[in-house]
């Protein structure tokens, strides 16, 4: 997880939490880098990065979680519920998750507050 910033990881469930914090000047520059954050994450635990830092984490459900603070709701939530539902069915990351014996399964989760 060398240039990946996760704000936090929460155990037991395992989440790794990412905080956008707006506003943001530029919506579709905020949400390229959403998603260049969400990429990192996932490839974080299905690689085992993640299983290597916190040993405990080793083949277990992990869920991606993004909190949302001042930003528009409307223009995010159609995004992340895209990502969220089309990333697993990629082949590549299909493949990863179903040969990664460092996450049982990955789930998405969004916050408004």
């Amino acid at each position: 997880m060398s240039d990946l910033v996760v704000d936090f990881i929460a155990q037991k469930p395992w989440q790794l939490v990412l905080v956008e914090q707006g506003p943001w000047l530029d919506i579709e520059a905020g949400l390229r880098q959403l998603q260049d954050r969400l990429y990192g994450c996932l490839d974080a635990a299905l690689d085992g990065q993640l299983a290597d830092q916190f040993p405990g984490s080793s083949g277990q459900e992990v869920t991606l979680r993004v909190d949302c603070y001042d930003l528009p709701q409307e223009q995010i939530e159609p995004f992340f519920t895209r990502f969220s539902a089309g990333v697993l069915t990629t082949p590549e990351y299909a493949s990863a998750l179903a040969n990664s014996p460092h996450v049982a399964g990955v789930e998405f989760t969004i916050n408004f507050g």
